[in-house]
């Protein structure tokens, strides 16, 4: 199967800022921007909401700065046809997505965001699949669920930071899938012979960390939207560390 995103022996990036990345790095860094694209929406609630709302502006502009680098990379790796389409249509998206996000936050906007973070992080995750298959090792599929599972953090914290911003049956019925994939998704990563100590112990974090997030989700604790922001930053932390450590097996 021919490899979407081929490494040669010398090669050289054509910008300073640009790294050609190697195989088990560009599906971590496509399931990063998958990430980015919830975050930096979920952050944009935030501040429409004044929850954290200084931190909140600090994510999005952080976030956009990573999205903007990883996408650099992105485009100076991509190797053929399909994947340099995709990638292509990422660039032109982002132009969008990146204005919006930096705009005085309103319930109109934000819904424009979502809708485009949606259109993004599902085309990047059918890439990632691609990347995968591609990849032919099983360390591919676990850097690829863990970067989904980074994603899914900040899906469901926005999710429910625009379900009380504004309600929006659509947006309840993709938090409680997304509890879904993510509970299926560290059951999943626990049960793969290729764990370490390492990763295993990282993985015991997530669950952790995974409690805390439903509970603020399931509305037990007294102040839900601010736990919900914070504990959904806690485990991505987690997942971003066991992400990293997925890729270094693999290389």
């Amino acid at each position: 199967m021919r490899a979407l995103f081929l490494i040669p022996l010398l090669a050289l990036p054509l910008f300073a800022q640009a790294t050609v990345l190697t195989p088990t790095a560009a599906i971590s860094t496509i399931g990063s921007q998958r990430m980015l694209t919830q975050r930096i929406v979920k952050a944009y609630c935030q501040q429409g909401r004044g929850i954290n709302a200084n931190a909140a502006k600090q994510q999005i502009n952080s976030s956009i700065t990573q999205f903007s680098n990883q996408l650099a990379n992105l485009l100076e790796s991509a190797t053929v046809p399909e994947s340099i389409a995709a990638v292509k249509k990422q660039e032109t998206q982002w132009q969008t997505f990146r204005v919006l996000a930096q705009t005085s936050p309103k319930v109109e906007t934000a819904k424009q965001l979502d809708d485009l973070a949606e259109s993004m992080q599902y085309d990047a995750g059918e890439l990632a699949k691609r990347l995968e298959a591609s990849f032919g090792k099983p360390q591919g599929k676990l850097i690829r669920i863990a970067g989904r599972e980074r994603m899914l953090s900040q899906r469901l914290a926005k999710a429910a930071c625009l379900q009380s911003w504004r309600a929006n049956p659509a947006l309840k019925l993709q938090q409680a899938q997304s509890q879904k994939e993510f509970a299926a998704g560290l059951v999943t990563l626990r049960a793969s012979s290729e764990n370490t100590p390492a990763t295993l112990k990282q993985l015991d974090l997530a669950q952790m960390q995974w409690v805390f997030l439903e509970n603020a989700l399931s509305g037990l604790d007294s102040e839900a939207d601010n736990n919900i922001a914070t504990t959904s930053e806690r485990l991505l932390e987690v997942m971003d560390k066991l992400s990293n450590q997925y890729e270094k097996l693999g290389n």
